[in-house]
């Protein structure tokens, strides 16, 4: 499951100094921000860790070793 999110963001060389959600801008410049969007895969690599064989159930959990 992937969601996406946009935000803005205002940068200081490679710092970020200020994000605000773009739906519900916190400042009152938020207009010479930049956008970005940003993805949460809750899922990734979960794939490479079920190809390895060193994993086992702990407490209803399945943990790699």
């Amino acid at each position: 499951m992937k969601l996406k999110f946009m935000f803005y963001t205002k940068w200081e060389d490679n710092n970020l100094v200020c994000s605000c959600y773009i739906k519900n801008p916190q400042c009152d410049n938020y207009k010479s921000c930049e956008e970005l969007e940003f993805i949460l895969d809750t899922y990734d690599g979960i794939q490479e860790c079920m190809n390895n064989r060193k994993y086992k159930r702990e407490h209803g959990v399945i943990k790699q070793r």
